[in-house]
C-alpha cells in the first residue's frame, strides 16, 4: 500500500521535469567534453626540407683589371656585359666622331648584304630542283635560331638568321633576276670604298688586359678589394676600407674579372663564425641573384677586440650577373635538413622521461617518440626523421601543439 500511494503522489508532470533535467545536465556535459576538445589545437606532421643558414652582408672580391681607353658616345662595344674574353681580344672600337661611327656601321650593313647578294648569284649559276632538302635545312635553322633566341646567344642567332636568309635565297633562285642582283653588288662595292677612305685610320681598338669575363662597372674598388689583400684582412680593417667613401673613375669602358672565380668576404658574429670551419663546403643565396652558388670557406680571420671574424668564400660558379655586382646579402647554407616538422611547444616527455609529442585521435592523446638525437632543431621548429614504426611520429599524424593544455584527454602509450 506503501508504494501504490507514493506511486499516486506522483504526477506526470513532476516525472517529465526530472526527466528534461537529467538529458539537460547530460547534454551539458557533452558540450564541455566537447569545448574542451575544440580548444585542443593540432597540426600534421608534414615532410619538409629547410635550410639551416646564417644570414649577413658582404662583398664580392675579385682579380679585376681596369681596360685602358675610355668610353663615349663614339665607342662602339664588341662585347657585353658578363661575356668571356680572351686576353688581347678586341673589346671595342673608338672613333673620332659620331659619324665617322656611322661610317663604319654602313660598311658592316654593306658587308652583310654583298654576302647575301653573292649567295644569290652562286645560288642561280648553282641551281638544282631539289626544293624538299632545302625546305628540311630551312626548318633546321629556324629550330636552331628560336633555341638561340631562348637562350640569349644574341651573336649566334644573328649568324643563323644570315644563314636562313641565304637558304631563303637558294629556295627561289629560279625566279632571281641575276643582272639586278649584280649591279646591286657593283654600287655596294663603290660605296664600301668610298666609306673606307672616309674612315680609315681615325679608330682605335681597346683590347681585354687579361682573359675572363667583361664587365661595363667600374667602381673603384678594383685594386682596393682583391683577394690576396682580403684573405689575410682584419674585421676591423675590412669593415674600414668597405665603409670608406670611393669614387668610381669616369668615362672607362668597363674591367675583366679574371681567374674565372671569385671570393665573397663578410663579418659576422664570433657566435656565427664558430659554425664555419676554413675548407667547408657551403650554399651562398644571394637577394638579388637568381642562380645559387657552391663555395669554400677559404678564410675566418677572427678578432678578439671586436668579437667578430671576417670570413672569406670561394666559388668557381660565374655567370653574367656576378661579375658586376658588388654587395649583397645573402644567406649561408651550413647544412639542409629533411623530415617531419614538429613545433618546439609540442615536444614534451613520457612517465618514462623519453622525448616525443601527443597525437590526436578522435577524444584520445597517443603518445609518439621522436628521435630527438637525430633531429635538428630550429627556432620555432624541430625537423625529425619521419617514423619506421607505429611508434614513432609518422606523416600526418595530428600533434598536439600544447601538449600541457591536454590535460582533459586521455592518453594512452605508443
Amino acid at each position: 500500500m506503501g508504494k501504490q500511494s507514493i506511486w499516486k503522489r506522483i504526477k506526470p508532470a513532476n516525472v517529465m521535469v526530472a526527466v528534461l533535467t537529467v538529458v539537460a545536465v547530460a547534454y551539458l556535459i557533452v558540450q564541455c567534453v566537447n569545448s574542451m576538445q575544440s580548444n585542443i589545437e593540432t597540426t600534421p606532421a608534414v615532410y619538409v626540407t629547410m635550410d639551416e643558414s646564417i644570414s649577413a652582408e658582404g662583398w664580392f672580391v675579385r682579380d679585376e683589371t681596369v681596360a685602358e681607353g675610355t668610353s663615349s658616345n663614339s665607342v662602339k662595344h664588341i662585347v657585353s656585359n658578363g661575356e668571356k674574353v680572351q686576353d688581347a681580344a678586341a673589346l671595342a672600337i673608338v672613333y673620332e666622331d659620331e659619324s665617322i661611327m656611322e661610317a663604319s656601321r654602313r660598311m658592316e650593313e654593306i658587308d652583310n648584304e654583298l654576302s647575301l647578294l653573292n649567295s644569290a648569284v652562286q645560288s642561280v649559276d648553282n641551281y638544282t630542283n631539289d626544293n624538299t632538302k632545302l625546305d628540311q635545312q630551312i626548318t633546321r635553322e629556324m629550330q636552331q635560331l628560336a633555341v638561340r633566341g631562348d637562350d640569349g646567344m644574341l651573336s649566334d642567332a644573328y649568324e643563323t638568321a644570315t644563314e636562313l636568309r641565304k637558304l631563303a635565297l637558294r629556295r627561289n633562285a629560279s625566279s632571281l633576276d641575276v643582272a639586278s642582283i649584280k649591279s646591286q653588288i657593283v654600287a655596294l662595292e663603290n660605296e664600301k670604298k668610298q666609306l673606307t677612305g672616309q674612315a680609315s685610320g681615325r679608330s682605335n681598338t681597346i683590347s681585354a688586359p687579361a682573359s675572363g669575363y667583361f664587365s661595363e662597372v667600374v667602381d673603384g674598388y678594383e685594386e682596393i678589394l682583391t683577394p690576396e689583400k682580403v684573405r689575410t684582412m682584419q674585421p676591423e680593417t675590412f669593415k674600414q676600407l668597405t665603409e670608406q667613401k670611393v669614387t668610381a673613375p669616369t668615362g672607362k669602358l668597363g674591367k675583366v674579372v679574371s681567374g674565372f672565380t671569385w671570393d665573397f668576404a663578410t663579418v659576422l658574429s664570433e657566435e656565427n663564425a664558430a659554425r664555419l670551419s676554413v675548407g667547408q663546403k657551403v650554399t651562398l643565396k644571394f637577394s638579388q641573384i637568381s642562380a645559387n652558388a657552391d663555395a669554400e670557406v677559404v678564410a675566418i680571420n677572427s678578432s678578439k677586440e671586436s668579437g667578430e671574424a671576417l670570413v672569406v668564400f670561394r666559388s668557381q660558379i660565374m655567370n653574367g650577373e656576378l661579375v658586376s655586382i658588388r654587395q649583397q646579402k645573402v644567406d649561408i647554407v651550413v647544412a639542409t635538413h629533411s623530415g617531419l616538422r614538429v613545433p618546439v611547444s609540442a615536444i614534451t616527455m613520457n612517465d618514462k622521461g623519453e622525448t616525443g609529442v601527443l597525437i590526436l585521435t578522435g577524444n584520445t592523446a597517443r603518445f609518439k617518440y621522436i628521435d630527438e638525437k637525430n633531429s635538428y632543431k630550429g627556432e620555432q621548429y624541430y625537423i625529425v626523421p619521419k617514423g619506421t614504426t607505429y611508434k614513432y611520429l609518422l606523416m600526418n599524424d595530428e600533434i598536439v601543439i600544447h601538449p600541457s593544455g591536454s590535460n582533459n584527454l586521455k592518453v594512452i602509450s605508443s
